[in-house]
């Protein structure tokens, strides 16, 4: 006769219990080094009180040396070549300014010159890495709509063989099927080398991708396709643009990453490959102008970029040649109690080193974490950890001599997730925006950008040089019309296409 297994339900019950009180005592440093978030079975009714500042100034900024946002600090600063003098030039008061550690004061000089010098006649890249924040183009296609309309192009930019969040991207539309996806966070073995998203893709039988354009989000069309793989012997690409008949080019096996220019134009492009391929991705773009290429990855702490060998940062970009690297990560690092973060700075600033190395020419843009807020009763409040993580992240900036971006201040700081949610322009998971409220970050930061870009502008014709800047940028009573002229005088601009960026600074 069976056994009645009904009375094991209340021991197997209270052992599940066990194990997950077992586990909320695990220190969160254990979960982090293995990509998962900590259990806190209690996390609901814990005391959410303003964490202690940090002890470790090693490792971790002083929080308590920081200033509210709106006092006076000291602003950058310019060096006259022919008389040595010093001026100031002040961050408008009420926007957070992008802060240069870079030992000369010129953290964003490649960026800069390129926009000013190159952009007409060649295209300007900008690769923007980050985590689930900027998934769908969030972010990263309002910020890449505003400068091509300064500075022109046409064209998304970089997009991979397939995504995980196809469906959710309005930038352009994009259908797969039959390809075998590698990345950094499963890390399978026997896989193609990973491209410089963190994927890689080997295409199987009967396999096709679809791409059309995406009007009005994105470009009505494209000018040009650019194909980047990899083979060890030659292969084939099938493709029909639009309703035009199919086409078919060869694929050379050079046993390194290699563009195939296909030299097409149009809206809509279908494709299929032969075997003994490794796909990474395709650029859509045209002979000009600034191209932002977003290699998001949901859940990915910043620790994914050291999944993609130097040598295949360097190989990417040979072919693109990126004049800024913009780093946004932080969401999946924090819990509301996360206020030791020795576990995670060493290796993530392993990774910035990485990135300085693969990509010698470019500028590189720390942006700061995005307020997040949990629940506390009745209310919802930002996480009281949110100040380590940026502490930590602008001591990074200092370590590396790169730039750093306080997002969190440029939201409002302290509650303006509540404040987005509100509004309607982030999800109810207090986490993530929507794409009203990625346009709004999106002009935060465009505005910070042509600030900066206005600077050097002013410091060229005038034949002077930044000076070192290893202080926060202040936001001392400066003219707020003069600091935002830039905003305004091209606000009724038009590029090529017809499009203005005025949607970008309502």
């Amino acid at each position: 006769m069976a056994s009645n297994s009904v009375r094991q339900v209340p021991l197997l019950t209270l052992l599940l219990v066990a194990c997950l009180v077992g586990f909320s005592f695990i220190p969160e440093q254990f979960w982090s080094e293995y990509e998962l978030k900590p259990i806190r079975l209690f996390s609901s009714i814990e005391k959410n009180s303003k964490p202690v500042l940090p002890e470790n100034p090693a490792l971790i900024a002083d929080v308590s040396e920081e200033k509210e946002p709106d006092s006076v600090t000291v602003a950058p600063k310019v060096i006259t070549k022919d008389s040595g003098l010093v001026a100031s030039v002040p961050c408008p008061k009420g926007q957070t300014c992008i802060e240069d550690y870079d030992s000369t004061g010129q953290g964003l000089k490649q960026i800069m010159k390129a926009l000013a010098e190159e952009a007409q006649h060649k295209p300007v890249r900008i690769a923007f890495f980050g985590d689930s924040f900027i998934e769908g183009d969030m972010l990263c296609g309002d910020f890449r709509d505003t400068l091509q309309a300064l500075f022109g192009g046409k064209g998304v930019g970089y997009v991979p063989v397939t995504s995980p969040v196809a469906n959710f991207r309005v930038t352009i539309r994009h259908q797969f099927k039959n390809f075998k996806t590698y990345s950094v966070q499963e890390k399978t073995p026997g896989g193609p080398p990973l491209g410089v998203s963190g994927y890689s893709f080997v295409p199987e039988g009967n396999n096709v991708v679809n791409f059309k354009t995406a009007a009005p989000y994105g470009p009505s069309h494209f000018e040009r396709v650019r194909l980047f793989y990899r083979a060890n012997q030659n292969s084939r690409v099938t493709y029909t643009l639009g309703k035009n008949a199919e086409q078919s080019d060869s694929l050379a096996g050079q046993g390194y990453l290699t563009e195939h220019d296909l030299h097409t134009s149009g809206d809509q492009i279908r494709m299929s490959f032969g075997g003994s391929l490794a796909l990474y991705g395709l650029s859509f773009e045209s002979d000009h102008g600034v191209y932002v290429d977003n290699f998001s990855m949901r859940g990915n702490s910043g620790w994914g970029l050291l999944g993609v060998s130097e040598s295949m940062y360097q190989q990417f970009n040979k072919l693109q040649h990126y004049k800024l690297v913009i780093l946004q990560y932080g969401l999946n690092v924090i819990q509301p109690n996360t206020t030791q973060l020795g576990w995670y700075v060493p290796k993530m600033m392993a990774a910035i080193e990485r990135i300085k190395r693969g990509f010698p020419e470019a500028s590189i843009l720390i942006i700061g974490v995005s307020d997040r807020s949990m629940k506390q009763e009745d209310n919802y409040i930002s996480f009281p950890s949110i100040p380590y993580l940026i502490a930590a992240q602008r001591k990074m900036s200092q370590k590396t001599g790169v730039t750093f971006w306080n997002l969190w201040e440029a939201m409002g700081g302290e509650g303006s997730m509540v404040k987005y949610v509100n509004a309607g322009l982030a999800n109810k998971d207090y986490t993530h925006m929507k794409y009203a409220g990625g346009r709004k970050i999106a002009r935060l930061l465009t505005r910070a950008f042509l600030f900066e870009k206005k600077k050097y502008d002013q410091n060229r014709t005038a034949g002077t040089t930044p000076g070192a800047l290893h202080k926060r940028p202040g936001t001392e009573n400066a003219s707020h019309s003069d600091a935002s002229l830039t905003v305004r005088n091209t606000a009724t601009k038009r590029d090529l296409s017809g499009r203005k960026p005025e949607s970008v600074f309502r």
